[in-house]
């Protein structure tokens, strides 16, 4: 049974968005009207014009079908109209341009088409963007739903029954959750016997399954009973035990590949957003702190033998070695191994303006200097040396993960007090949170905190 209310709503919007490029175009020929730029507008549509206004209504819906801006996208973010109308607008650009270029016989005015792909992208965009706001508030308030059904195992059937009750503007009204419990195949024939006779009696307009992996010969039965009744069935792939937060799937030409975790590295505006902040921030403290840095370099050689900087290798981004900078804060004894030394309270090997550093934090401020360099993040978690890194991958569950972002001066396990001799432990599952759950706001608010709790922290020694 074909879905007559989706391809109604696929045609208003369609004819939405040609509403709005329609007027978008009578809009700025107007404006280039009044500058002089065309003709006195009762005269500018002529047919010439008429045949580039369609043309371009034309391209506008081939190329926004073809990028799937029609598609059923109920769990789309508000945004995610914006992505596909900037690409459609592009594309449009380009071809309009060439096309006007080889037939200069339309005569439209100069950068006419680039103000009104222009008008048209910013007016779809926020368009586009109030109508999913107007829908999701009016799912959340119980219209426009889908009747669903769950079939599912007990742990999966949890998560998902908690995902859709917290996303109600989602608009899913959850009728029936059906359990698989045993694996006899008298209890299979007894749930596709529920199942079909349910859907036989009740209107339902969306299946999840969600079974595990060693009865797929039951997934297909009870796919079969749906598709006979025309409901559309959505399979979650038995793999919650390995992914254990959003992930990202990915198109292996017709293959699916679903990541095991989604980190923040993937995310093009992670790489740009977070390196745009890391090079501010570290050129202006380098910049307004560098008489600090002199006085302290003075201090240090006036103080003990030995250099201003100590450099240590330590592990960073995807298990990459680097060396890190510090203002030299131990004695120089050539019998002591700094790479494997676990540093206590009162430790003997510190000097006393070394402890003084480490107990304010300076003594971390050439690390901006690694940050410049692209070694390290301003927010991130802490890099260890080797040494200790072959340990705590050994003791501690996923300890590597830490490495899928680069090492920070400060991080969230840092603010939080987990520094120093304390728990590698909660130092490692903040370091996580932090991972995922990365945005620049949450970066702000590390860096904040660093400054009102770390310095002189009764863990730092």
């Amino acid at each position: 049974m074909f879905r007559v209310r989706a391809y109604l709503i696929q045609t208003y919007l369609a004819c939405f968005d040609l509403a709005v490029i329609g007027a978008c175009y009578i809009t700025v020929w107007r404006g280039s009207e009044s500058r002089g730029m065309g003709a006195p507008f009762d005269h500018a549509i002529t047919s010439e014009h008429a045949v580039a206004f369609g043309g371009a209504l034309v391209l506008w819906s081939a190329l926004s079908f073809y990028f799937g801006i029609y598609h059923s996208r109920r769990l789309d973010r508000p945004f995610a109209d914006v992505v596909v109308i900037a690409k459609v607008s592009i594309v449009s650009l380009v071809v309009l341009e060439v096309v006007t270029y080889l037939a200069p016989v339309f005569g439209l005015p100069r950068m006419f088409l680039v103000r009104f792909l222009t008008a048209s992208f910013i007016a779809l965009a926020l368009a586009r963007l109030g109508l999913r706001l107007a829908v999701r508030e009016m799912r959340r308030r119980g219209h426009n739903t889908k009747a669903l059904i769950l079939i599912t195992s007990p742990e999966l059937g949890r998560r998902l029954a908690a995902k859709i009750e917290q996303h109600a503007h989602y608009g899913y009204r959850l009728l029936c959750h059906f359990l698989y419990f045993a694996h006899e195949q008298d209890e299979k024939d007894s749930l596709v016997k529920a199942v079909r006779n349910y859907l036989r009696g009740n209107h339902v307009d969306d299946v999840i399954l969600a079974l595990p992996a060693q009865v797929n010969d039951l997934a297909a039965q009870l796919i079969v009973e749906c598709e006979n009744q025309g409901i559309n069935v959505r399979v979650v792939p038995d793999l919650f035990p390995l992914i254990r937060t959003d992930t990202q799937i990915h198109d292996l030409d017709g293959i699916p590949l679903v990541n095991v975790r989604y980190y923040p590295t993937d995310n093009f505006r992670y790489a740009v957003l977070k390196r745009a902040f890391d090079v501010s921030v570290s050129l202006a403290v380098l910049i307004l702190f560098s008489p600090f840095f002199l006085l302290v370099a003075l201090l240090i050689k006036l103080s003990s033998a030995g250099p201003v900087f100590f450099a240590q290798e330590r592990v960073g981004l995807n298990g990459k070695p680097f060396r890190m900078l510090k203002f030299r804060t131990m004695r120089q004894d050539t019998a002591f191994n700094s790479d494997c030394h676990w540093t206590r309270r009162d430790d003997p090997h510190v000097t006393p303006l070394g402890r003084w550093l480490r107990r304010s934090n300076l003594d971390e401020l050439p690390q901006f200097l690694n940050v410049l360099k692209g070694d390290m993040s301003v927010v991130g978690p802490r890099p260890e040396r080797r040494f200790f890194l072959e340990r705590f991958r050994q003791d501690v569950p996923e300890y590597m993960a830490r490495h899928y972002v680069k090492s920070g001066i400060t991080g969230w396990a840092q603010v939080n007090g987990w520094r120093g001799d304390t728990s590698i432990v909660q130092r490692v599952a903040h370091d996580l949170y932090y991972i995922r759950n990365w945005a620049m706001g949450f970066d702000l608010k590390i860096l904040l905190l660093t400054l009102t709790r770390s310095f002189f922290h009764r863990n730092a020694y």
